[in-house]
């Protein structure tokens, strides 16, 4: 199958799939609790979602299962800058003043309870779903257009599932979204960008969570920020250049229009769905 009809076909697979797996998630659900068992099957959902489309597109599967320590690092590395938009709201959760439901629970669970939902509801489905599916489609086609889509489409659809999220959050979201493509483009390595990802969304947890050691937190993560781009400049350099190669003006306006595009059927989808109710 052509890699843009393989992409529209699985857009429209994904962002739809609210209306046909209540009664896949339900047994989990029941077995497991609301919010484990729902990203248990989701997961599930995914992966064969992952294969039913790689059997549509076989050019789809260019995954190397390696993991290059100097470009995670790397990676890792420009990740940790992605905060900066978002540093003063991370500081909020962790005032004491704060006394939101959400952030008792943060503070209530344990490593092992956090890092699997972390696993189970981030890292392994939104890797599979938004790198490996749609950016390794995107990229059969115009790899610098559909880094641009994801990124922006990554960052700013955060707003639908989480509406109270501030602006600076979502252009956080987009950066990330922007170095996870990146990575994934450059090392064509899954193992990478799933555990940068499980490693950023356990930093805002670890800091909210274990309040005697956020000034710890926060050193390591300004080392984990300067040091690799200081101590691996050969790797970056290369990376800048990976990058300097797949852009074009092309791309770019081809892949915002893509984003606002996919953003603007998410959004009628969920008017039409509120209006149906």
């Amino acid at each position: 199958m052509n890699p843009l009809t393989a992409f529209i076909l699985a857009f429209l697979l994904y962002i739809t799939h609210g209306l046909y797996l209540s009664g896949f998630i339900k047994p989990f659900q029941r077995r497991f609790g609301d919010i484990e068992g729902y990203w248990v099957a989701m997961s599930i959902f995914i992966v064969v979602f992952a294969v039913l489309i790689t059997l549509l597109c076989p050019k789809l599967y260019f995954v190397r299962w390696s993991f290059p320590i100097d470009y995670f690092l790397l990676f890792l590395s420009l990740s940790v800058l992605t905060f900066l938009p978002a540093v003063f709201e991370l500081r909020k959760p962790a005032s004491p003043e704060i006394n939101d439901e959400g952030v008792k629970l943060v503070k209530s669970m344990g490593f092992k309870d956090v890092a699997l939902l972390q696993i189970i509801s981030a890292a392994l489905p939104e890797e599979l779903v938004f790198r490996y599916v749609f950016l390794g489609l995107l990229s059969l086609w115009n790899p610098f257009a559909g880094l641009i889509a994801l990124s922006i489409f990554f960052g700013i659809g955060h707003k639908f599932s989480h509406p109270s999220r501030n602006w600076n959050v979502l252009i956080s979201n987009a950066l990330i979204g922007f170095v996870l493509g990146l990575a994934y483009l450059y090392t064509k390595s899954l193992l990478i960008v799933m555990a940068i990802h499980w490693l950023d969304d356990m930093i805002p947890w670890a800091y909210i969570r274990y309040e005697k050691a956020r000034g710890i937190i926060a050193g390591a993560l300004i080392l984990s920020a300067i040091l690799p781009l200081v101590f691996l400049r050969d790797g970056l350099i290369s990376i800048g250049e990976y990058l300097e190669g797949i852009y074009s003006n092309e791309g770019l306006i081809l892949g915002t229009g893509m984003a606002i595009a996919m953003l603007g059927v998410v959004y009628l989808g969920l008017k039409l769905l509120k209006s149906g109710e």
